[in-house]
């Protein structure tokens, strides 16, 4: 395949010197003009030869050593053109500016620029590339010619005799599926046979999982004639039509003309149903295919063909009816292959658990991909020792370059630009999640889209780019929204190999300097230090890319000097991409200014505070990122000569206006802010000539337009590639009360009439609005295309706009109107009182914070109001109590907080009836103790609730009002840590006042509680450890809805806490029978139960010993009982609990016999959640594999709990469990043989459990654990061979005396494990941490109660260079000099250290300061 894009770098360099005018004008010297003719002779006599060249590269090295030698000046050439078109970009610049002194001084400067500086660079690489033009003949080179493919290119490949015995790995799923589709009747296309497309990348398994299909005795029946054919790269029609008839006759075909053998293959197949599967088919054809299905023409009818191919265009080009896209294998699925080919049919379980361990990280080094999987495995078998399989985990890379060669196939089949693009990749780390118009811009900025004599947006053309490489299995797809994409990281070796040393990626400190011909150079902002990254580019004098990659935590400081930048931007004058973003810089380095060929700046999160002005004389610039840039104000005024400027991010940049004359950006493609400055800066009327802008485009500072007409001019009604629009305000005053505020500049109701956008605008927000009304354009049906509309603080307004009539509207959110009283008819319909259906496409509502809103019209229609409502949300609407609204759809989910509105029934159509709290911010709401939040009576009986997960609210709703009250911050946790005690994980509903009431939902708290630790505490934000302080009596457990966690964002769609007692949906509502939700405290209530029952809770019932017989069979919509305090209860319902059941909870019911009731033979396989706390007192023996949906699991205060059993035959996979706590079981003592079969178990917690003495075994097999608590466990000695899994993030060790870290542990090798907290125990230690202990991922280390500790050792910490929090609790005996024995931090905390007390008493804040600390904490002094 002549595909080689080099030639199609010699084809883009010719054909700018034929076409570019400038460059002739340019170089109309006698001098330059024959260089540039040299020049393009050199390039078209290479050209023939570079594919050649390319095939022979991989055996010859010579050929590769020549290959190397011209792509180097191939890319020196590309530079020269370059800066000839920037000396001609320069001069057109000049022209626009005028003045016949400025056209006379430009043609001097212009002709002495390229005398001096171009032309003795353009010599030195014509001459280069004429020594390499010489040297063709002399390793025989020939023009490239496709007779002349590689035979192995050619050959047909057999079927693939993957699996022993025949049994196919995982894909069992896949399999079924793929047999339905060929017995399935659906996909009948007249005349023809019907296409399946088997799509994904090499080595996923197409042709293994094709062919078990196709020997499937299913299908060998259904079909009277199968055919199996290796397509293979060259597809030829005649060879495989005659292949078809073959393999039908098993004879030899002597037909050689393709008319004849179609005709004999149709009366072959006539009145057959056949099968015909074309293996690895890569044509992309049309004229091809429709060619070859001629012969297929009056096919039987269910015939099929199948097609397995690496590329979705394939899939387009046959038109195929179905396309199954197979998908990457599991971790657990890659382990069984790799084992089943390394140790043949041992059994899984019986594999050696120290080889299992590694095997299993071996297996996710795969990816998933069973090629990969099985070439490790041919290096495995027969070799039991641990060091080899370590050996092949530590250098995984070159233990899968065998299978290289198959993922270069689909390389070598690009089209040449295509090729360039996917190794520019290459710079990105393995895991790198790739931004569309990020990598878009990129791929801009080093020229890599360029196509002449094209019109087309350079952006359009990159989105193509980027569409076929992922249709042909270079990137997956990470969302369907197709913005976001992965890739393999077997593909991201294959980018490495084809880019060779023209790119290079730094990921530690290691490499002194890189290759001299490196173009694009990478770094990792938290493994190297940007001075030596820097450094070792010195060398590289032709670079064009400087991109840091792993953006950096939200405490880490980057420091990058002048001192640093200067020297290195004055050596590479050829960058086309640098990224200085997150780096602490203030300044630019006026050697910035040299970048003449630069397009693509990235400033974004930095500390600059201006712009200079050279910065526009960067007449190349493309894209200029200046996000987040927090003290920047203003833009340069010259900004207007950045002619060739496209993308301009603004966002979180707080810009006071925008300079004059920014209308001259006129290819500008994105803007993401324009502000409008107090009676300077631009105007709106410049936005008129930016007539390509596209994206969303936000309007600031609207206040400050000084005349209405001024908006008009603005042209927004003439931009239909704006996707969303943005317009806000900012009122100066200090309330929103007319008359408390200043007289604003114009009628700002007139400023948004002129506003009127396109129609074809998808997304749309007002801010601060202050106007009285709105125009009669927004909601006028017209916009048919908008989707989502926000409306907010809009202060002044009275009524709605009629957005009911937006067709397309999806997403509607009003907010903050505080003078608005009423919701009328003419917010669905308008003024003409229109009968079309309103809100017809409406999925979400939202209304919050609107003090006065009192009234809520809305109405009568036959089908009901918001058809497609799924959420409807009110929140802070105090005034609003009267009736709701009816005729909500059945599915609608309700969420109301902070407002007395009455949910009440709708007949048929009556909505979902579920309150459900949302937290509001923390500072909005005052932090409550213990003590205020009892009952109104003053009785402290404690009532059934329970602590939230992080970021709930809880709630009550008063039985005389029905006003719902939200509890959102019951505390905050205590500035000082002590961990004598564990009771601040307590998580039973008890934990809260009568008045409270547990939610309906209560499993979702116990969901991920333990998990939610690891993920939302960073323990330098908060002066707390992992371990939160019993002490603080307001303290609530793991999964609690206080302050503390709320400030880390969590969310979370539980239901809030009902009302007390039975509740009715409202007080209108008078049928009982409709009732979902029950509470009930007297056991009479529970003779007559709704029929609609959902959720039962029964307290305090002393009497009950049995629930009652028919709540099994009566209530099949039960999926929620809370029993508590019922301490006669002995048994459930016909023996067992209810099997509807998703959330069950149980508390202070000692009697009741949970085990005995359960059937062995019955699965209960709906309960999700599972809660028993101080109850069950014979439970011995929990039966995990009875509940194998169980997500959740809590055993607390069970006295007589020792182990769990698992019952064969059930399958491991069928364990759901994710989340498991054990609290306060003095006889535990041990785990199940063999393990936990939970794969999904994302989070553990084992607290005060006296006698448990081991950890599970094969605990390394876990590989979805994230966070592992281990407390008050004294007779646990060490971790189970194997050690920790792979992906643990989070490891708690607390008050465990003879569980000591050690070496052996592994934890150098997490890669994950970031939080780490040792707690107690260890007093043997003097120093610590060993050296090779930490893992090198580690971000924040807690070190406490080392009782013994003297000194850290500096070399424990040498390769944690992640680090950047460690408190350090409790240590009496450690002394420490902080600028010689700590590691760099961003976050120290010491407390309870009496002699480093002492030690830093008199040290002052500056100290800190210049060790580059920026956040000290000593005993509760903070020095910062």
């Amino acid at each position: 395949m002549a595909n080689s894009y080099l030639s199609s770098c010699a084809n883009v360099m010719v054909e700018r010197i034929n076409t570019s005018q400038e460059l002739v004008e340019l170089c109309k010297g006698k001098s330059s003009s024959a260089l540039l003719k040299r020049l393009k002779v050199a390039l078209v006599t290479a050209n023939p030869v570079l594919a050649d060249a390319d095939q022979r590269a991989e055996h010859v090295r010579e050929v590769k050593h020549w290959l190397t030698g011209i792509k180097d000046a191939f890319f020196q050439a590309e530079d020269i053109l370059d800066e000839l078109q920037t000396e001609a970009l320069r001069r057109r610049v000049v022209a626009e500016a005028g003045g016949l002194g400025g056209l006379f001084q430009n043609l001097m400067a212009g002709r002495e620029a390229i005398q001096k500086k171009i032309e003795p660079k353009m010599e030195k690489v014509v001459r280069l590339l004429e020594h390499h033009v010489k040297h063709i003949e002399v390793i025989g080179l020939k023009e490239y010619s496709e007779t002349r493919e590689p035979q192995w290119r050619q050959a047909s490949r057999s079927r693939p005799d993957d699996l022993p015995q025949g049994r196919l790995v995982g894909r069992v799923e896949d399999k079924l599926a793929l047999v339905n589709l060929l017995l399935s009747d659906d996909e009948i296309s007249i005349g023809k046979p019907a296409v399946i497309s088997v799509v994904g990348m090499p080595g996923v398994g197409k042709t293994t999982l094709t062919e078990i299909v196709f020997n499937d005795y299913r299908v060998t029946e259904h079909f009277e004639v199968k055919m199996w054919i290796s397509a293979g790269i060259n597809f030829n029609v005649f060879t495989v039509t005659k292949a078809v008839l073959q393999d039908i006759t098993s004879s030899a075909v002597n037909t050689e003309d393709l008319p004849s053998l179609q005709i004999q293959l149709k009366k072959t197949l006539s009145g057959k149903r056949f099968l015909l599967v074309l293996d690895d088919f890569w044509s992309e054809s049309d004229s091809e295919w429709e060619s070859f299905q001629v012969a297929f023409t009056d096919a039987e009818e269910g015939s099929k063909i199948v097609l397995t191919t690496r590329s979705e265009i394939v899939s387009t080009v046959a038109k195929a009816e179905k396309i199954y896209q197979m998908k990457l294998m599991t971790n657990e699925e890659c382990w069984e292959l790799i084992s089943r080919f390394a140790f043949g049919n041992i059994s899984v379980g019986s594999i050696n658990q120290e080889l299992e361990g590694i095997g299993k990280r071996i297996a996710e080094q795969c990816k998933g991909l069973p090629l990969a999987a099985r070439a490790i495995a041919s290096h495995l078998r027969s070799k039991p020792n641990p060091d080899d399989w370590y050996a092949v985990s530590k250098n995984f890379s070159s233990y899968t370059n065998s299978i290289l060669p198959v993922l270069k196939l689909s390389y070598d089949s690009l089209p040449p630009q295509l090729k360039r693009c996917f190794a520019l990749c290459s710079i990105f780390p393995k895991g790198h999640v790739f931004d569309r118009e990020e990598l878009v811009l990129l791929w801009m900025a080093i020229d890599l889209l360029y196509q002449p004599r094209s019109s087309r947006r350079l952006e359009d053309i990159g989105n193509d780019y980027l569409g076929d490489l992922v249709a042909q299995s270079f990137f997956q797809r990470l969302d369907i929204t197709m913005t976001s994409f992965v890739m393999h990281d077997l593909m991201n070796d294959l980018a490495k190999a084809v880019s060779g040393d023209f790119c290079f990626r730094l990921e530690d400190d290691n490499i002194p300097e890189i290759p001299s011909t490196t173009r694009h150079f990478s770094f990792s902002r938290s493994q190297c230090d940007a001075s030596v990254a820097f450094r070792s580019i010195c060398g590289a004098e032709f670079l064009r890319t400087i991109l840091p990659f792993n953006s950096p935590t939200s405490l880490e400081s980057l420091q990058l000097t002048e001192k640093v930048l200067n020297p290195l931007l004055n050596a590479l004058s050829g960058l086309r991409i640098l990224s200085l973003s997150h780096y602490q810089i203030t300044n630019l380095p006026k050697s910035l200014k040299g970048l003449k060929l630069l397009r693509y700046l990235d400033l974004s999160s930095t500390k600059i505070k201006e712009l200079p002005e050279f910065v526009c004389t960067l007449c190349n610039l493309q894209t200029l990122l200046l996000s987040n840039c927090r003290d920047l104000t203003s833009l340069p005024k010259s900004i207007a000569e950045l002619i060739n400027l496209r993308l301009l991010d603004l966002v979180g940049t707080p810009l006071v206006e925008m300079p004059p004359g920014i209308k001259k950006l006129r290819s500008l493609q994105k803007l993401s802010n324009f502000v409008i400055g107090r009676l300077s800066g631009a105007g709106l009327h410049e936005l008129k000539e930016l007539s390509h802008l596209r994206g969303t485009l936000r309007i600031s500072e609207l206040q400050n337009v000084a005349f209405a007409s001024e908006a008009k001019d603005a042209g927004l009604k003439r931009k239909p590639f704006l996707d969303g629009l943005i317009l806000k305000w900012t009122v100066k005053g200090s309330g929103f009360v007319p008359g408390s505020f200043n007289a604003l500049a114009c009628d700002q109701k007139e400023v948004l009439r002129m506003l009127e956008p396109h129609p074809h605008l998808k997304t749309f927000c007002i801010e601060s609005y202050q106007g009285g009304a709105f125009p009669k354009w927004l909601g006028d049906s017209s916009f048919f295309g908008i989707t989502s509309v926000t409306l907010s603080s809009c202060n002044l307004c009275i009524s709605l706009p009629p957005v009911g009539q937006l067709p397309s509207l999806k997403y509607l959110s009003i907010e903050k109107f505080n003078i608005l009283q009423k919701v009328g008819l003419d917010f669905f319909f308008g003024e003409n009182n229109s009968r079309g259906v309103p809100f017809q496409s409406l999925q979400i509502l939202k209304f919050y914070g609107m003090p006065r809103w009192d009234e809520w019209i809305c109405p009568e229609l036959e089908d009901g109001i918001f058809p497609c409502l799924q959420k409807l949300i009110i929140q802070r609407c105090p005034s609003l109590r009267k009736k709701f609204p009816e005729g909500l759809p059945s599915s609608t989910e309700v969420t109301i907080s902070d407002c007395p509105l009455r949910a009440v029934s709708g007949g048929e159509n009556s909505f979902r009836r579920s309150l459900t709290n949302i937290p509001e911010s923390p500072a909005s709401i005052p932090s409550m103790s213990r003590r205020e939040l009892s009952s109104p009576t003053g009785n402290p009986k404690s009532d059934a609730s329970t602590s939230a997960q992080p970021g709930f609210a809880s709630s009550s709703q008063s039985n005389d009002d029905n006003e719902v009250t939200s509890t959102s911050s019951l505390s905050s946790l205590p500035k000082d840590r002590q961990t004598e005690d564990f009771d601040q994980y307590e998580t039973q509903l008890g934990s809260l006042p009568q008045q409270f009431e547990e939610p309906a939902v209560i499993s979702a708290r116990y969901s991920g509680y333990i998990s939610d630790i690891p993920s939302t505490l960073s323990p330098y934000m908060s002066r707390t450890s992992l371990v939160p302080d019993p002490k603080n009596e307001g303290s609530i457990l793991p999964g609690s809805s206080s302050y503390q966690y709320h400030q880390y964002g969590i969310k979370s769609s539980v239901p809030s806490p009902r009302s007390s007692e039975a509740i009715k949906p409202s007080q209108y509502d008078d049928d009982e029978t409709d009732m979902e939700y029950l509470k009930v405290t007297d056991i009479s209530h529970l003779m007559e139960l709704p029929q609609n029952l959902q959720s039962l809770h029964i307290d305090s019932c002393d009497g009950l010993t049995s629930l009652p017989e028919n709540l099994t069979e009566s209530y099949p919509n039960l999926h929620e009982l809370l029993i508590i305090a019922c301490h006669s209860l002995e048994s459930f319902p016909g023996s067992h609990p209810p099997t509807t059941l998703k959330t069950l909870y149980i508390r202070d019911c000692k009697k009741l016999n949970f085990t005995e009731s359960l059937q062995p033979t019955r699965s209960y396989s709906q309960l999700e959640y599972l809660f028993i706390g101080s109850s069950c007192s014979n439970l011995v023996n929990f039966p995990l594999s009875l509940f194998p949906k169980l997500r959740s699991l809590s055993i607390r205060d069970c006295e007589s709990f020792k182990t769990f059993s698992i019952h064969a035959g059930l399958g491991d996979d069928r364990i759901a469990l994710e989340s498991l706590e054990i609290r306060d079981c003095p006889n535990l003592e041990t785990f199940p043989q063999g393990g936990l079969p939970t794969p999904k178990l994302s989070s553990m917690l084992l607290s005060n459990c006296k006698k448990l003495q081991a950890l599970p075994e094969k605990l390394f097999g876990l590989t979805s654990l994230l966070s592992l608590f281990i407390i008050k466990c004294p007779e646990i000695e060490t971790i189970p061979g194997g050690g920790f899994p792979s992906n643990l993030r989070t490891l708690c060790i607390s008050l465990c005396d003879k569980l000591t870290p050690r070496i052996e542990w592994g934890l150098r090798d997490l890669e994950n494990l970031r939080n780490l907290e040792i707690d107690g125990g260890n007093e043997d230690i003097e120093s610590f941490p060993e050296e090779g202990l930490l893992p090198k991922s580690v971000f924040s280390l807690r070190i406490s109660r080392f009782e013994n500790l003297k000194t850290l050792n500096r070399k424990g910490f040498h390769d944690t260079k992640a680090i950047e929090t460690m408190e350090i609790s409790g240590c009496d005996k450690l002394q420490i000099s902080i600028d010689e024995d700590l590691p760099p931090l961003s976050c120290l905390r010491i407390s309870s250290c009496s002699l480093l007390t002492e030690t830093f008493a008199e040290v002052e804040t500056e100290f800190f300061k210049v060790l580059n600390i920026p956040y000290v904490e000593i005993d509760g002094e903070i020095f910062s």
